[in-house]
């Protein structure tokens, strides 16, 4: 896992290049059980399980869970700028940013790329994207939020944090031609390779978001990718395509 560490008695794994306080939380350290839910689910088990296990989350990020921002998450480009006037609101959105102090901003993920950004500590930012929110564009709907609330481009550093990569991620023409027909899709069809099996290919999610990071002037440096891929370490880590659905969510957090 260059460039992250895992720590903490609830593991979590943090970033190196971002200095507040953020986690990626794994399946460990939590209380739910069964069908494929072991143990630390934080969104598709018992309504008294995940609470529990989301007090726990924040908790280990040095805040409370009647402070956390998490939207029902729709496969968007959709970032919303949140305060503290927002707590409890509900939201259909898939990311969060903020320049507000002591809220816990959170994104859920069983194999879609979970991305924490900050400028120093002035503005954060939380990002799910999914294929669709990856090629929609979603990072660059979280800088611009980000800027709009004073960050600076090349102040910004970013984590994209455990997620399927590659090796396990295959599509197939379809998804290719959805891409194509996305805002961004052109400029990331160079992450869609072909693989070894007859009109099969492996996309590369977490290349295709960095690539849209550059391009809006956040630095190579600044940007860390978790070499880590959910689906190939679905033991340790929620994976979606692994599972065959049958998995719990795990969660990328971050708070000023």
């Amino acid at each position: 896992m260059s460039g992250f560490t895992k720590t903490g008695i609830l593991p979590l794994l943090i970033s190196d290049n971002i200095k507040c306080t953020h986690g990626f939380s794994t399946r460990e350290g939590g209380v739910s059980h069964g069908d494929g839910l072991d143990t630390l689910d934080l969104g598709m088990g018992k309504e008294e399980d995940v609470k529990e296990n989301r007090r726990r989350f924040a908790s280990a990020l040095g805040s409370d869970s009647s402070r956390m921002f998490s939207a029902k998450q729709i496969h968007s480009s959709i970032v919303m700028a949140v305060t503290e006037n927002d707590i409890g609101r509900h939201f259909e959105c898939d990311g969060f940013v903020t320049s507000e102090k002591g809220l816990l901003l959170t994104v859920k993920v069983a194999d879609c790329v979970p991305i924490l950004l900050c400028d120093e500590t002035n503005v954060i930012g939380a990002v799910h994207a999914g294929w669709r929110g990856t090629v929609g564009g979603i990072t660059l709907s979280a800088v611009k939020k980000m800027i709009a609330l004073g960050a600076s481009p090349e102040n910004i550093k970013v984590a994209i944090g455990p997620c399927i990569h590659p090796c396990c991620y295959e599509v197939d023409i379809p998804f290719i031609n959805a891409v194509k027909e996305a805002e961004y899709g052109s400029e990331l069809l160079q992450y869609i390779v072909p693989s070894e099996k007859a009109d099969k290919f492996y996309a590369d999610l977490p290349s295709m978001n960095r690539h849209l990071l550059l391009s809006v002037g956040i630095k190579s440096e600044n940007i860390n990718v978790c070499d880590v891929c959910t689906c190939c370490q679905s033991d340790a880590f929620f994976s979606h395509r692994a599972s065959h659905g049958k998995r719990g969510l795990m969660m990328g957090g971050i708070v000023l």
